[in-house]
Parts: C-alpha cells; structure tokens; sequence
C-alpha cells in the first residue's frame, strides 16, 4: 500500500557499465496455476493482486493477498488465502481470514515455532495487523496472542501488533526462533521493527527494537509528507541470525525540485541497508546506493516500480533487486541488481542491468528475488512487455511474467538465463501504474493498478523457485496465479 513516486527525469545518459550477459541453460515451469475462489471459478471469492507465497519442507506451498481494506464493507473477512499440498501442482479453492478491519496488504511466511511448519499470515487493518496462525497446513487458523479467538481468524482477532501499520513483512530466524514484523509507519514514514520471541504468542512485543535509521545524514533524507518517507522491502536473516532491512528513500532536494517541476514528490534513489546482531536491539546503517552522487538532485535515479527486493544466497551475499531507471531515461522501467559479498558492508559501484539485450525494446514492473541454497545462486521474476513498449504507463503494453537466473550473480562478470515462464502468454494488457495508490489520483497520470504493487517467489524443497503474479486480460477479475520451475533447480549440495 505504499505511495510510489512519479518519473521525472527525460535526459538520456550512459547505462550502467556492467552489463549482464545471458547463460546457455535451458530452463522450464508448470502452466501457471490460476488460483479459483471459493466455488472453484475466478468469479468468486478471493481476488487476485500482490501475491505472497511461501513453502514448507515437506511440499506445502501457501498464498496470500490483499482483498480491498476494510473488507467487512465486502461481507467477508481479512485476506485471500490459497494453499497446495503438492508442490503448487494444485491449490485449494481460496477461501478468506484475518478481520473485518483488514484485507490490506497481506504477507505469509512458514516458521518453526510454535509447532514445526507454523503457518503464519498478517493481514493489514492500518491501525495495526492482525496476525493470524495454522498449525495444521493452512486449514484452520486462530489470531496470535495469549488471548482465545473464538471466531478463528474470521472477525477481528485479538491477535494486533504493529501500530500505525503500512506494507508489513514477516520474518522468521530459524537460529533463534524469533520473528519480526517490520513496516512503514504511517505518521513518522520511519521503517520500524517488532520482535516476537514464542511464535506471536506475546503478539511481537519482546524487543525492545532498536531504530532502525540510526545515521543522522540517512534520517535527514526521509521526508514525512504523504508521498514521500521510506519504501521497506522484505527483510532477510542469514545463518548467524543477523537482520537486514532493505529500504529507500527521496532526498529533501528531490522533493523540491520535484516540486518546482509539478510533481508531487521526488524519486526514491536512495538505497540504505539496516543490519542488527542482536536481534533488533540496535542497528548499524550504510549505503547500498547514492542516487545523488556527483551531486545530482534532479531525479535521475528510481527504484522501486513499486517494491524493492532483498535477497540472500546460503552462503550470505546479498543482492538488491528493483525495478525503475538509473540515469536512463525516466519513461522507461529495467531491472537492476547490486550484490554484496561481505554482509552489506560493501555493495558494487554502479547497480547491474538485468536482460540488457531487452532494455530497448520491454519495460519491466513489479519484481521478486530469492536466493538459493548455494553461492551466487539468484532467482527473479518480473512483469515484461513483449510489443516493443518501453513505458509501464503505456496503455498499448502486453505483459507477460518472465524470470533471470543465475548460479554467480556474486560475481564479478555474473551469467543471467532468461526465461517466459509461459511462453507467447500475455497475462495483462494496458500499463502498470507505478504510483502506488496515486494511481489515478494524478491528472493525466496512469490508473490502472489490478495487479497491484508487487509479486513474490519462493523456494520448493528441491530448490526449484515457486513465482507468483497477478494476471488479467480486458475487463475481467483478477487471478493470481502461481508456476513451479521443473528443470535446472538450484542445488542444495
């Protein structure tokens, strides 16, 4: 539910200089699944829009996503929610959960605590999250909390956390059994962080939580009007149970001269990384990158069409995965990638290009990005046009869902193969507003946001991605829709 900024920049300068090549291996996915509702068709029920999705070990995979807040308007509660017991083959009718003051944004995760494969899901109401827990593989749930939820995760639970709450993420650290639920707050815009230490039982309030921007020359870049503050991705843990939080920010000046030129806000160029040893008690922040620098505040520099990702290989690099412009022309929308290899103390100089062969001729929108289990193992998926549009906000665009892999994106010169996970399938036609909800609020601006703001991947057991993505064509409801890698999944050993 994030505010996205408007591109305003129209110089044309030099691409980054490390180009991403393409690697030679053949890579295949399931027929994407559309998710049904409730009567096993797409016209009941749970809607599509920003999936999340998550996997457990024994082949359960599950999905979420926002149904329009507050949905008790609707007559029904909270989120959509879909599960598999297959590996994704397959997913159950959607049914709905969470509060009738929800159905914002959604996340789901699967964590260890309170019983093994847990199955947790937020559901945002604004004024907090209701949080909701399975222990039975996603058929029943029951709100967080030392409290009794007689409706079952079906009204509004006794299961709050997170005051005052916009795009919420959860995160679980295996090594220690905490979990966190971080997030945008509304009044402050500061990135903020809760801690659970019993698997929601004491409803995330352990901590205590440190700031999460303890930089002044950082916090002096986050602006709290309604378009600006900061854009929080999904946090990571690596295998010593170290925190990062990814998230990005305007600039003061930006937001003047985006001003001056009758825009409602700059471009969030700036990318900071938030890392915490000790289980979020304090934080210690640095520059991924400086969309400033050389001393440039017009705007030249955009991630986040819309959410930013973060994600982390089993050896401990981290990568920076968004979408929008870098010095390129600011119509237009690529792919870019920033990798670290020494726990984010360091990053590249200049961000990466994914698909440059395609930069020229596809836009691209609404990433997701997962490590793999070994080094330099990376898995994203986009939204790409493939009829020569260049502009995400261009109504002609014809979209369909592709993905970049590669087995060295740690390295210095990483291979990337680039696969249609449905090839010659257009699963949106017109533009994919990249304003969040300014999304036809602007004159003259784009409107069209049925897929909302992001789409999500996960890991199967065998190391093969699960992505998931919105999808509509003409005039009809939108589905999610979920595709399993079949061939070259990443190794475990």
């Amino acid at each position: 539910m994030r505010l996205r900024t408007i591109a305003v920049c129209s110089a044309v300068l030099v691409f980054a200089s490390m180009a991403l090549a393409s690697s030679a291996g053949a890579v295949s996915f399931t027929t994407p699944f559309q998710l049904m509702g409730t009567d096993g068709t797409s016209a009941t029920g749970p809607s599509g829009g920003e999936p999340s999705i998550a996997a457990d070990p024994l082949g359960h995979v599950y999905v979420s996503g926002p149904q329009g807040i507050p949905s008790g308007l609707n007559g029904q509660p909270g989120i959509g929610f879909w599960s598999s017991s297959n590996d994704g083959t397959s997913f159950s009718r959607g049914k709905y959960i969470g509060s009738y003051l929800g159905g914002g944004d959604s996340d789901v995760i699967v964590a260890g605590t309170p019983k093994p494969n847990s199955v947790f899901v937020s559901d945002l109401e604004a004024a907090a999250t209701e949080i909701c827990l399975s222990t039975d593989f996603g058929s029943t749930f029951n709100s967080i909390g030392p409290l009794p939820d007689p409706g079952n995760c079906s009204q509004v639970g006794p299961g709050q956390a997170g005051p005052s709450n916009d795009r919420q993420w959860l995160t679980y650290d295996p090594t220690g059994k905490q979990m966190y639920l971080t997030y945008h707050e509304f009044v402050s815009a500061q990135p903020v962080v809760f801690r659970s230490d019993n698997g929601g039982g004491d409803q995330f309030t352990a901590g205590p939580c440190g700031p999460i921007i303890t930089d002044p020359n950082i916090e002096a870049n986050v602006p709290t009007d309604i378009t600006g503050g900061t854009l929080v991705a999904r946090p990571v843990v690596d295998s010593k149970g170290n925190l990062y939080i990814l998230f990005a920010t305007t600039t003061q000046q930006q937001n003047a001269a985006a001003l001056q030129a009758g825009q409602p806000s700059g471009t969030f160029s700036q990318l900071y990384l938030a890392v915490s040893k000790d289980h979020c008690q304090s934080f210690t922040d640095s520059t991924v990158y400086d969309g400033t620098a050389g001393g440039a505040n017009t705007n030249t520099v955009q991630f986040g069409d819309v959410f930013n990702n973060l994600a982390i290989d089993g050896a401990g690099n981290l990568y920076v995965v968004g979408v929008g412009f870098v010095n390129t022309p600011s119509n237009t929308a690529t792919t870019w990638m920033l990798s670290s290899r020494d726990g984010g103390q360091t990053w590249q100089k200049q961000p990466m290009q994914l698909d440059p062969t395609q930069a020229g001729s596809s836009a691209y929108m609404l990433p997701a990005a997962v490590g793999g289990p070994q080094a330099g193992q990376l898995a994203v998926g986009y939204f790409r046009t493939t009829n020569g549009v260049t502009d995400p906000n261009n109504t002609k665009g014809k979209w369909t869902y592709s993905t970049a892999e590669s087995s060295n994106a740690n390295g210095a010169s990483p291979t990337f193969t680039y696969t249609d996970v449905n090839p010659g399938h257009i699963y949106h036609t017109g533009e994919i507003c990249n304003l969040g909800i300014l999304c036809g609020a602007v004159p003259g601006g784009p409107s069209d946001r049925s897929l909302l703001d992001f789409t999500a991947v996960a890991l199967d057991p065998s190391g093969c991605p699960l992505f998931t993505f919105a999808g509509n064509s003409p005039g009809s409801t939108t589905s999610n829709y979920v595709t399993r890698q079949t061939s070259d999944c990443f190794s475990r050993s």
